[in-house]
């Protein structure tokens, strides 16, 4: 029975990242047969498998954005199917969920996650952090080699819904039904973290999954976070597009000045947040 139930809370941990992952490992699979076939008919006699494949995985390369984005869609109905599932679950535990917001506070959301992206983005370029880890240079170079409105499609937006349906309509959700609000928060946003694979993505992805988080919890739906993921990634790809992090670094006042400034703007939309009233209601589909 306990190793029942060990199995059961680690498939709620990890089941819709393990999804994720398997979901993706068959889309590029599919992909890889396309490249290959479109290659066939035009190899030598005297090129080998291993030569073929490296032309094939080259194409591919090119591509790892959409394609991403391609397994993040594929993904989605299945994540939204076992959000339904755990829903219904949580009804008949009889457990209830934060009243929704009212729509006007959503530019609260809207504020807080460009003025904290863009002051923690900062922050991380001041930390020189980019210069140790070779694994985030090069997830840069592939996610922003794109054009700025794959880019944006890709990772502003498929991808950020598909995130926050694993990170906080799954696993933080799970977390709360069973932990208080600050654990399920900071462990969820280091599951988040830590799914991203290098040190500077850890880094961003914990700080601004803990935001992300306490969101959810403060508005009681995953638009919410779903709409802060979506302006944070946008954001990210428009300036460095358009190369303003190299303006801001040209002078230190600058850099100074912007962080400062950044991080008391959601300073004070986190005030804000924070008065938004909290009363339980029967839970509903988001």
């Amino acid at each position: 029975m306990q190793q029942t139930n060990i199995r059961n809370r680690t498939w709620e941990l990890f089941g819709p990242i393990i999804l994720k992952v398997v979901v993706s490992l068959l889309v590029e699979s599919l992909v890889v047969a396309v490249f290959t076939m479109k290659y066939l008919p035009n190899a030598s006699a005297s090129m080998s498998m291993e030569q073929l494949m490296a032309y094939v995985e080259e194409d591919v390369y090119k591509y790892i954005v959409e394609i991403t984005a391609i397994s993040a869609l594929a993904t989605i109905p299945f994540l939204i199917l076992m959000r339904s599932n755990d829903r219904k679950k949580e009804k008949a535990m009889g457990l209830v969920q934060n009243n929704r917001a009212a729509l006007s506070k959503y530019v609260y959301v809207a504020v807080i996650s460009i003025a904290f992206s863009l002051a923690l983005n900062n922050l991380v370029l001041l930390s020189d952090l980019a210069e140790y880890s070779i694994a985030y240079q090069e997830t840069a170079e592939v996610l922003y080699s794109p054009s700025l409105m794959v880019q944006i499609l890709c990772l502003g937006i498929v991808t950020p819904i598909m995130e926050e349906y694993i990170f906080r309509g799954l696993i933080f959700k799970r977390l709360r039904n069973r932990f208080p609000v600050r654990r399920a928060i900071v462990s969820s946003a280091l599951f988040f973290g830590i799914y991203h694979g290098n040190l500077v993505q850890m880094i961003y992805g914990t700080l601004s999954g803990i935001l992300l988080a306490y969101l959810y919890e403060k508005y009681g739906s995953l638009k919410a976070p779903i709409l802060a993921h979506m302006l944070m990634n946008t954001v990210a790809c428009i300036l460095t597009e358009v190369d303003v992090f190299t303006w801001i670094f040209s002078e230190k006042i600058r850099v100074a000045s912007i962080t400062i400034g950044c991080a008391a703007i959601a300073s004070i939309m986190y005030l804000y947040i924070q008065k938004i009233e909290e009363k339980p209601q029967v839970l509903q589909e988001c």
